[in-house]
Protein backbone atom coordinates (compact mmCIF):
# COMPACT_ATOMS: atom_id res chain seq x y z
CA UNK A 1 0.00 0.00 0.00
CA UNK A 2 1.46 3.94 -1.01
CA UNK A 3 -0.45 4.85 2.27
CA UNK A 4 1.07 5.33 5.62
CA UNK A 5 -0.57 3.68 8.22
CA UNK A 6 1.34 3.09 11.14
CA UNK A 7 4.75 2.11 10.53
CA UNK A 8 8.32 3.51 12.08
CA UNK A 9 7.90 6.15 9.38
CA UNK A 10 4.69 7.58 11.51
CA UNK A 11 7.00 6.69 15.07
CA UNK A 12 10.19 9.13 13.38
CA UNK A 13 7.34 11.56 11.97
CA UNK A 14 6.06 12.37 15.50
CA UNK A 15 9.11 11.89 17.23
CA UNK A 16 11.87 14.58 15.48
CA UNK A 17 12.02 17.98 15.94
CA UNK A 18 12.54 21.33 14.14
CA UNK A 19 14.62 24.51 14.46
CA UNK A 20 11.72 26.89 14.57
CA UNK A 21 10.20 29.57 17.19
CA UNK A 22 11.76 32.93 17.98
CA UNK A 23 13.30 34.59 15.21
CA UNK A 24 16.79 34.87 17.31
CA UNK A 25 16.55 31.72 18.07
CA UNK A 26 16.11 30.52 14.56
CA UNK A 27 18.69 32.52 12.96
CA UNK A 28 21.14 31.38 15.07
CA UNK A 29 20.62 27.83 14.25
CA UNK A 30 18.45 26.71 17.74
CA UNK A 31 21.63 26.76 18.83
CA UNK A 32 20.69 28.30 22.43
CA UNK A 33 21.23 25.48 25.25
CA UNK A 34 24.44 27.21 26.65
CA UNK A 35 22.81 30.63 26.15
CA UNK A 36 19.44 31.18 27.66
CA UNK A 37 17.14 34.47 27.73
CA UNK A 38 15.39 33.35 25.06
CA UNK A 39 11.47 32.02 25.25
CA UNK A 40 11.86 29.05 22.63
CA UNK A 41 15.60 28.65 23.95
CA UNK A 42 13.82 27.93 27.70
CA UNK A 43 12.14 25.24 25.96
CA UNK A 44 15.12 23.25 25.29
CA UNK A 45 17.27 24.22 28.56
CA UNK A 46 15.24 25.62 31.00
CA UNK A 47 18.15 27.07 32.91
CA UNK A 48 18.04 29.39 30.61
CA UNK A 49 14.90 30.70 31.55
CA UNK A 50 16.93 31.87 34.66
CA UNK A 51 19.31 34.66 32.49
CA UNK A 52 16.43 36.43 31.92
CA UNK A 53 16.41 40.11 33.56
CA UNK A 54 13.08 41.44 33.23
CA UNK A 55 9.50 40.19 32.58
CA UNK A 56 8.71 40.14 28.66
CA UNK A 57 6.03 39.37 26.98
CA UNK A 58 6.76 38.36 22.69
CA UNK A 59 4.91 36.89 20.28
CA UNK A 60 6.36 35.17 16.58
CA UNK A 61 4.74 34.92 13.67
CA UNK A 62 6.18 33.40 10.62
CA UNK A 63 5.95 32.71 6.77
CA UNK A 64 6.69 29.55 5.06
CA UNK A 65 6.96 28.07 1.84
CA UNK A 66 8.02 25.16 0.51
CA UNK A 67 9.29 23.76 -2.81
CA UNK A 68 9.39 19.82 -4.13
CA UNK A 69 11.10 18.77 -6.59
CA UNK A 70 10.61 15.54 -7.76
CA UNK A 71 12.58 13.24 -10.45
CA UNK A 72 11.33 10.08 -11.80
CA UNK A 73 11.90 8.48 -15.27
CA UNK A 74 14.42 11.60 -16.20
CA UNK A 75 11.18 13.63 -16.07
CA UNK A 76 10.99 16.83 -13.30
CA UNK A 77 8.22 18.24 -11.68
CA UNK A 78 8.46 21.54 -9.20
CA UNK A 79 5.29 21.76 -6.71
CA UNK A 80 5.03 24.51 -3.71
CA UNK A 81 3.45 24.78 -1.03
CA UNK A 82 2.56 28.02 1.77
CA UNK A 83 1.77 28.55 5.09
CA UNK A 84 1.40 31.44 7.76
CA UNK A 85 1.35 30.82 11.23
CA UNK A 86 2.25 31.61 14.62
CA UNK A 87 6.13 30.25 15.63
CA UNK A 88 5.76 31.15 19.09
CA UNK A 89 4.30 33.04 22.36
CA UNK A 90 5.96 33.38 25.36
CA UNK A 91 5.34 35.08 29.01
CA UNK A 92 8.21 35.29 31.31
CA UNK A 93 8.25 36.01 34.62
CA UNK A 94 11.21 37.26 36.93
CA UNK A 95 11.59 37.72 40.88
CA UNK A 96 14.23 39.03 42.18
CA UNK A 97 16.11 37.19 45.38
CA UNK A 98 17.30 40.19 47.65
CA UNK A 99 17.87 38.11 50.63
CA UNK A 100 18.38 35.19 49.39
CA UNK A 101 22.21 34.59 49.72
CA UNK A 102 24.32 33.76 46.53
CA UNK A 103 20.77 32.92 44.63
CA UNK A 104 20.41 35.74 42.44
CA UNK A 105 16.73 35.22 41.20
CA UNK A 106 14.06 32.73 39.71
CA UNK A 107 12.05 32.82 36.80
CA UNK A 108 9.41 30.89 34.92
CA UNK A 109 7.87 30.92 31.30
CA UNK A 110 4.72 29.85 29.86
CA UNK A 111 3.75 29.70 26.03
CA UNK A 112 3.90 27.88 22.97
CA UNK A 113 6.26 27.03 20.61
CA UNK A 114 5.78 25.27 17.23
CA UNK A 115 8.42 22.77 16.74
CA UNK A 116 7.74 20.58 14.01
CA UNK A 117 5.55 21.79 10.45
CA UNK A 118 3.99 19.04 7.67
CA UNK A 119 2.82 21.12 5.41
CA UNK A 120 4.18 19.62 1.93
CA UNK A 121 3.22 18.98 -1.88
CA UNK A 122 5.36 17.20 -4.48
CA UNK A 123 4.27 15.18 -7.45
CA UNK A 124 5.68 12.48 -10.14
CA UNK A 125 5.56 11.69 -13.36
CA UNK A 126 7.00 9.30 -15.43
CA UNK A 127 6.56 8.18 -18.98
CA UNK A 128 7.03 4.90 -20.87
CA UNK A 129 7.11 2.77 -17.82
CA UNK A 130 7.39 -1.02 -18.85
CA UNK A 131 5.32 -2.46 -15.06
CA UNK A 132 2.71 -1.30 -13.44
CA UNK A 133 1.57 -1.17 -10.09
CA UNK A 134 -0.86 -3.89 -11.04
CA UNK A 135 2.47 -5.96 -11.57
CA UNK A 136 3.07 -5.88 -7.56
CA UNK A 137 0.15 -6.35 -6.52
CA UNK A 138 -0.43 -9.33 -8.66
CA UNK A 139 2.62 -10.49 -6.77
CA UNK A 140 1.46 -9.79 -3.39
CA UNK A 141 -2.01 -11.25 -3.69
CA UNK A 142 -0.51 -14.51 -5.52
CA UNK A 143 2.10 -14.83 -2.35
CA UNK A 144 -0.73 -14.36 0.35
CA UNK A 145 -2.88 -17.12 -1.76
CA UNK A 146 -5.50 -15.53 -0.07
CA UNK A 147 -9.40 -16.07 -1.79
CA UNK A 148 -11.02 -13.52 -3.31
CA UNK A 149 -14.22 -13.35 -1.19
CA UNK A 150 -11.62 -12.61 1.86
CA UNK A 151 -9.88 -9.58 0.54
CA UNK A 152 -12.53 -7.04 1.61
CA UNK A 153 -12.30 -7.91 5.33
CA UNK A 154 -8.28 -8.68 5.11
CA UNK A 155 -7.01 -5.98 3.00
CA UNK A 156 -10.05 -3.66 2.35
CA UNK A 157 -7.93 0.18 1.60
CA UNK A 158 -6.03 -1.86 -1.75
CA UNK A 159 -5.97 -5.34 -2.96
CA UNK A 160 -9.88 -5.37 -2.68
CA UNK A 161 -10.46 -2.12 -4.34
CA UNK A 162 -8.12 -2.61 -7.58
CA UNK A 163 -9.82 -6.33 -7.42
CA UNK A 164 -13.47 -5.09 -7.22
CA UNK A 165 -12.50 -2.50 -10.37
CA UNK A 166 -11.31 -5.57 -12.23
CA UNK A 167 -7.70 -4.39 -11.98
CA UNK A 168 -6.42 -7.80 -10.87
CA UNK A 169 -8.92 -11.13 -11.05
CA UNK A 170 -8.88 -14.41 -10.02
CA UNK A 171 -8.99 -16.84 -12.33
CA UNK A 172 -12.67 -19.01 -12.60
CA UNK A 173 -11.25 -22.04 -11.02
CA UNK A 174 -9.03 -20.90 -8.41
CA UNK A 175 -10.08 -17.82 -6.48
CA UNK A 176 -6.42 -17.56 -4.93
CA UNK A 177 -5.00 -17.05 -8.24
CA UNK A 178 -4.42 -14.04 -9.47
CA UNK A 179 -3.98 -12.23 -12.74
CA UNK A 180 -3.76 -8.39 -14.05
CA UNK A 181 -5.40 -6.21 -16.85
CA UNK A 182 -2.56 -3.83 -17.25
CA UNK A 183 -2.06 -4.76 -21.09
CA UNK A 184 1.17 -4.86 -22.51
CA UNK A 185 2.73 -1.58 -23.60
CA UNK A 186 4.32 0.65 -21.40
CA UNK A 187 2.27 2.67 -19.77
CA UNK A 188 2.65 6.50 -17.99
CA UNK A 189 2.16 7.06 -14.19
CA UNK A 190 1.54 9.88 -11.47
CA UNK A 191 1.86 10.27 -7.89
CA UNK A 192 0.86 13.27 -6.04
CA UNK A 193 1.33 13.70 -2.01
CA UNK A 194 -0.34 16.46 -0.05
CA UNK A 195 0.98 16.58 3.26
CA UNK A 196 -0.39 19.50 6.32
CA UNK A 197 -0.69 20.24 9.92
CA UNK A 198 2.13 20.94 12.64
CA UNK A 199 3.22 19.63 16.20
CA UNK A 200 2.91 22.40 18.72
CA UNK A 201 4.37 22.73 22.41
CA UNK A 202 1.95 24.13 25.22
CA UNK A 203 5.13 24.50 27.90
CA UNK A 204 6.15 25.85 31.68
CA UNK A 205 9.45 26.27 32.68
CA UNK A 206 10.62 27.20 35.71
CA UNK A 207 14.74 27.94 36.67
CA UNK A 208 16.87 29.37 38.94
CA UNK A 209 19.71 31.93 38.99
CA UNK A 210 23.14 30.88 41.67
CA UNK A 211 25.69 33.68 41.73
CA UNK A 212 25.19 34.09 37.86
CA UNK A 213 27.98 31.08 38.14
CA UNK A 214 25.08 28.51 38.07
CA UNK A 215 21.96 28.64 36.23
CA UNK A 216 19.34 24.91 37.17
CA UNK A 217 16.22 24.94 35.54
CA UNK A 218 13.03 22.28 34.76
CA UNK A 219 10.14 22.46 32.63
CA UNK A 220 6.58 20.27 31.29
CA UNK A 221 5.23 20.70 28.28
CA UNK A 222 1.83 19.17 26.35
CA UNK A 223 2.44 19.35 22.59
CA UNK A 224 -0.61 18.93 20.44
CA UNK A 225 -0.55 16.81 16.70
CA UNK A 226 -2.22 17.13 13.63
CA UNK A 227 -1.32 15.39 10.86
CA UNK A 228 -3.45 14.91 7.16
CA UNK A 229 -1.82 13.37 4.52
CA UNK A 230 -3.60 12.47 0.79
CA UNK A 231 -1.67 10.73 -1.83
CA UNK A 232 -2.75 9.40 -5.25
CA UNK A 233 -1.24 6.65 -7.14
CA UNK A 234 -2.55 6.81 -11.13
CA UNK A 235 -1.64 5.02 -13.92
CA UNK A 236 -2.27 6.15 -17.66
CA UNK A 237 -2.61 3.49 -20.91
CA UNK A 238 -1.67 3.71 -24.32
CA UNK A 239 -4.86 3.82 -26.67
CA UNK A 240 -3.54 1.51 -28.67
CA UNK A 241 -2.84 -1.76 -26.09
CA UNK A 242 -5.91 -3.66 -27.53
CA UNK A 243 -4.68 -6.02 -24.73
CA UNK A 244 -7.02 -3.96 -21.78
CA UNK A 245 -9.56 -2.13 -21.90
CA UNK A 246 -8.70 0.29 -19.07
CA UNK A 247 -8.37 4.03 -20.17
CA UNK A 248 -6.46 4.87 -16.82
CA UNK A 249 -7.32 4.45 -12.60
CA UNK A 250 -5.82 6.03 -9.58
CA UNK A 251 -5.72 5.19 -5.72
CA UNK A 252 -5.99 7.36 -3.18
CA UNK A 253 -5.39 7.13 0.65
CA UNK A 254 -6.24 9.46 3.27
CA UNK A 255 -4.59 9.18 6.37
CA UNK A 256 -5.08 11.16 9.51
CA UNK A 257 -3.50 11.33 12.85
CA UNK A 258 -3.83 13.68 15.53
CA UNK A 259 -3.18 13.69 19.67
CA UNK A 260 -1.60 14.91 22.34
CA UNK A 261 1.99 14.09 24.04
CA UNK A 262 3.62 15.11 27.50
CA UNK A 263 6.95 15.49 28.23
CA UNK A 264 9.28 16.73 30.95
CA UNK A 265 13.15 18.78 30.37
CA UNK A 266 15.90 19.42 33.17
CA UNK A 267 18.78 21.68 32.48
CA UNK A 268 21.76 23.36 33.47
CA UNK A 269 24.38 26.29 32.55
CA UNK A 270 27.38 27.16 34.41
CA UNK A 271 29.82 29.68 33.92
CA UNK A 272 33.29 28.86 34.91
CA UNK A 273 34.35 32.62 33.90
CA UNK A 274 32.57 35.31 32.44
CA UNK A 275 32.94 34.23 28.93
CA UNK A 276 32.38 30.83 28.86
CA UNK A 277 28.77 28.93 29.24
CA UNK A 278 28.47 25.26 29.22
CA UNK A 279 24.87 23.96 28.75
CA UNK A 280 23.50 20.63 29.36
CA UNK A 281 19.77 19.28 29.22
CA UNK A 282 17.99 16.08 29.36
CA UNK A 283 14.60 15.54 27.68
CA UNK A 284 12.37 12.86 28.69
CA UNK A 285 10.51 10.27 26.26
CA UNK A 286 7.04 12.16 25.06
CA UNK A 287 4.38 9.90 25.76
CA UNK A 288 1.61 10.50 22.84
CA UNK A 289 -1.97 9.42 22.63
CA UNK A 290 -3.31 9.71 19.45
CA UNK A 291 -5.95 8.89 16.87
CA UNK A 292 -5.74 7.62 13.99
CA UNK A 293 -7.93 7.63 10.40
CA UNK A 294 -7.23 5.91 7.02
CA UNK A 295 -9.16 4.88 4.72
CA UNK A 296 -9.01 4.39 0.63
CA UNK A 297 -10.98 5.14 -2.55
CA UNK A 298 -10.53 3.91 -6.68
CA UNK A 299 -11.66 5.60 -9.65
CA UNK A 300 -11.21 3.46 -12.73
CA UNK A 301 -12.33 4.54 -16.13
CA UNK A 302 -12.38 1.65 -18.79
CA UNK A 303 -13.54 2.90 -22.66
CA UNK A 304 -14.54 5.77 -21.62
CA UNK A 305 -16.99 4.92 -18.74
CA UNK A 306 -15.78 5.78 -14.64
CA UNK A 307 -16.12 3.50 -11.68
CA UNK A 308 -15.32 4.41 -8.10
CA UNK A 309 -14.71 2.42 -5.26
CA UNK A 310 -14.51 3.23 -1.89
CA UNK A 311 -12.54 1.27 0.98
CA UNK A 312 -15.66 -0.77 2.47
CA UNK A 313 -14.04 0.26 6.33
CA UNK A 314 -12.54 3.37 7.57
CA UNK A 315 -10.06 2.45 9.90
CA UNK A 316 -10.51 4.18 13.56
CA UNK A 317 -7.67 3.02 15.71
CA UNK A 318 -6.57 5.10 18.99
CA UNK A 319 -2.86 4.14 19.75
CA UNK A 320 0.75 5.56 21.86
CA UNK A 321 3.68 6.48 20.55
CA UNK A 322 6.50 7.05 23.15
CA UNK A 323 9.28 9.01 21.46
CA UNK A 324 13.09 8.58 22.73
CA UNK A 325 14.54 10.22 25.35
CA UNK A 326 17.35 13.54 24.11
CA UNK A 327 20.48 14.57 25.65
CA UNK A 328 21.96 18.30 24.54
CA UNK A 329 25.24 19.30 25.46
CA UNK A 330 26.54 22.92 24.73
CA UNK A 331 29.05 24.99 25.14
CA UNK A 332 29.22 29.47 24.06
CA UNK A 333 32.13 31.64 24.51
CA UNK A 334 31.36 35.29 24.49
CA UNK A 335 33.55 38.18 22.83
CA UNK A 336 33.33 41.17 25.41
CA UNK A 337 30.37 43.20 24.16
CA UNK A 338 31.23 42.36 20.58
CA UNK A 339 29.40 38.88 20.27
CA UNK A 340 29.05 35.30 20.64
CA UNK A 341 29.84 32.06 19.28
CA UNK A 342 27.73 28.82 20.76
CA UNK A 343 28.01 25.39 19.52
CA UNK A 344 25.77 22.56 20.76
CA UNK A 345 24.76 18.38 19.65
CA UNK A 346 22.10 16.00 20.52
CA UNK A 347 22.05 12.28 21.08
CA UNK A 348 18.92 10.62 20.14
CA UNK A 349 18.76 7.29 19.87
CA UNK A 350 15.46 6.14 17.40
CA UNK A 351 15.86 3.20 18.38
CA UNK A 352 13.97 3.22 21.60
CA UNK A 353 10.81 4.92 19.73
CA UNK A 354 8.12 2.56 21.17
CA UNK A 355 4.22 2.18 19.90
CA UNK A 356 1.76 0.44 21.47
CA UNK A 357 -2.58 0.45 21.06
CA UNK A 358 -4.69 2.04 23.77
CA UNK A 359 -7.99 0.14 23.50
CA UNK A 360 -6.73 -3.70 22.19
CA UNK A 361 -2.77 -3.23 24.05
CA UNK A 362 -1.91 -4.14 20.49
CA UNK A 363 2.02 -4.35 21.02
CA UNK A 364 2.82 -3.65 17.53
CA UNK A 365 5.05 -6.40 17.26
CA UNK A 366 6.28 -5.45 13.26
CA UNK A 367 6.12 -1.93 13.87
CA UNK A 368 8.64 -2.05 16.95
CA UNK A 369 10.42 -4.94 14.99
CA UNK A 370 11.21 -2.44 12.10
CA UNK A 371 11.72 0.48 14.41
CA UNK A 372 14.63 -2.02 16.29
CA UNK A 373 16.01 -3.02 12.72
CA UNK A 374 15.65 0.42 10.56
CA UNK A 375 16.63 2.93 12.73
CA UNK A 376 19.27 3.94 14.47
CA UNK A 377 21.36 6.79 17.32
CA UNK A 378 22.17 10.16 15.73
CA UNK A 379 23.94 13.32 16.66
CA UNK A 380 22.69 16.44 15.78
CA UNK A 381 24.27 19.42 15.58
CA UNK A 382 24.15 22.83 15.69
CA UNK A 383 26.06 26.48 15.91
CA UNK A 384 25.43 30.33 16.01
CA UNK A 385 27.18 33.38 15.92
CA UNK A 386 26.02 37.08 16.91
CA UNK A 387 27.46 40.13 16.35
CA UNK A 388 27.25 43.21 17.89
CA UNK A 389 26.91 46.09 15.36
CA UNK A 390 26.14 48.70 17.55
CA UNK A 391 24.61 48.67 20.98
CA UNK A 392 21.04 48.28 19.87
CA UNK A 393 21.71 46.31 16.41
CA UNK A 394 23.12 42.94 15.84
CA UNK A 395 23.47 40.08 12.80
CA UNK A 396 23.05 36.47 13.62
CA UNK A 397 23.68 33.57 11.18
CA UNK A 398 23.38 29.94 12.23
CA UNK A 399 23.76 25.97 10.85
CA UNK A 400 21.75 23.38 11.84
CA UNK A 401 22.51 19.15 10.77
CA UNK A 402 20.24 16.49 11.93
CA UNK A 403 21.56 13.35 10.89
CA UNK A 404 20.19 10.46 8.93
CA UNK A 405 18.36 8.10 11.54
CA UNK A 406 17.90 4.90 8.92
CA UNK A 407 20.36 2.22 8.74
CA UNK A 408 21.78 1.35 5.81
CA UNK A 409 18.82 -1.68 5.28
CA UNK A 410 16.43 1.31 3.61
CA UNK A 411 17.09 3.37 0.92
CA UNK A 412 15.26 6.02 3.17
CA UNK A 413 17.57 8.95 3.78
CA UNK A 414 16.42 11.69 6.87
CA UNK A 415 18.95 13.51 6.99
CA UNK A 416 17.82 17.34 6.49
CA UNK A 417 20.56 21.00 6.97
CA UNK A 418 19.02 24.40 8.21
CA UNK A 419 21.09 27.58 7.08
CA UNK A 420 19.81 30.66 8.51
CA UNK A 421 20.32 34.81 8.68
CA UNK A 422 18.78 36.91 11.04
CA UNK A 423 19.17 40.58 12.75
CA UNK A 424 17.77 41.90 15.79
CA UNK A 425 17.43 45.53 17.22
CA UNK A 426 16.15 45.83 21.23
CA UNK A 427 16.15 48.91 23.69
CA UNK A 428 15.76 48.78 27.20
CA UNK A 429 11.92 48.36 26.24
CA UNK A 430 11.35 46.30 23.35
CA UNK A 431 13.11 44.24 20.41
CA UNK A 432 12.56 42.90 17.19
CA UNK A 433 14.11 40.27 15.66
CA UNK A 434 13.90 38.68 11.70
CA UNK A 435 14.98 35.28 10.73
CA UNK A 436 15.23 33.45 7.69
CA UNK A 437 15.87 29.78 7.40
CA UNK A 438 16.85 27.47 4.35
CA UNK A 439 15.90 23.88 4.87
CA UNK A 440 17.18 21.56 2.36
CA UNK A 441 16.74 17.69 2.09
CA UNK A 442 17.12 14.86 -0.34
CA UNK A 443 15.33 11.79 -0.55
CA UNK A 444 14.98 8.37 -3.10
CA UNK A 445 12.35 5.39 -2.70
CA UNK A 446 10.11 3.52 -4.66
CA UNK A 447 6.71 3.71 -5.65
CA UNK A 448 6.78 -0.38 -5.44
CA UNK A 449 8.66 -3.28 -6.11
CA UNK A 450 12.00 -1.76 -6.84
CA UNK A 451 12.64 -4.90 -9.27
CA UNK A 452 10.25 -3.39 -11.22
CA UNK A 453 10.44 0.33 -11.20
CA UNK A 454 12.95 2.96 -10.72
CA UNK A 455 13.85 4.72 -7.48
CA UNK A 456 12.14 8.70 -7.49
CA UNK A 457 14.16 11.63 -6.22
CA UNK A 458 12.59 13.93 -4.06
CA UNK A 459 14.70 17.40 -3.55
CA UNK A 460 12.72 19.36 -0.53
CA UNK A 461 13.61 23.25 0.21
CA UNK A 462 11.95 25.36 2.85
CA UNK A 463 11.86 28.94 2.94
CA UNK A 464 10.72 30.48 6.22
CA UNK A 465 10.72 33.87 7.49
CA UNK A 466 9.63 34.81 11.08
CA UNK A 467 9.60 37.97 12.93
CA UNK A 468 9.57 38.40 16.65
CA UNK A 469 8.17 40.99 18.77
CA UNK A 470 8.90 41.48 22.41
CA UNK A 471 8.33 43.99 25.20
CA UNK A 472 9.94 44.03 28.40
CA UNK A 473 7.39 44.60 31.40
Amino acid sequence: SLGISQSESEGLLFSRSDILGTARYTSMGGAFAALGGDATASSKNPAGIAVFRNNEFSLTPAYHENFSEGIYYNKTITTGKSNLNIGSFSLVGVQDLKNAGRWKNTAMSVGMNRTATYHQKYSLKGENIGSSILDDYTNIANSLGIASNNLSGAYPFDLYLLWKNYLIDNYSDDSAKYFNNAGVLPIDQGYSVTTTGAKRELYFNFGGNYDDKLYIGAGVANSKIVYERTSTYSEYYDPKDTTTLIDEFSQTYYDKASGRGYSAVLGAIYRPVNALRIGISWKSPEVQRLAYTYESDNVTVEEGISYEELSPDILNYKYRIASPMQTTAAIAYTIKKIGLVSLEADYVDYRMINMRGLADSDPFTNENAAIDNLLKPTINVRGGIDYRITPFISARAGYALFGNPYTKMVQTNGKFEIFSLGGGYQTDDFFIDGSYQYKWSSDQFTLYDPSLVQPATLNSSDHRVAITIGVKI
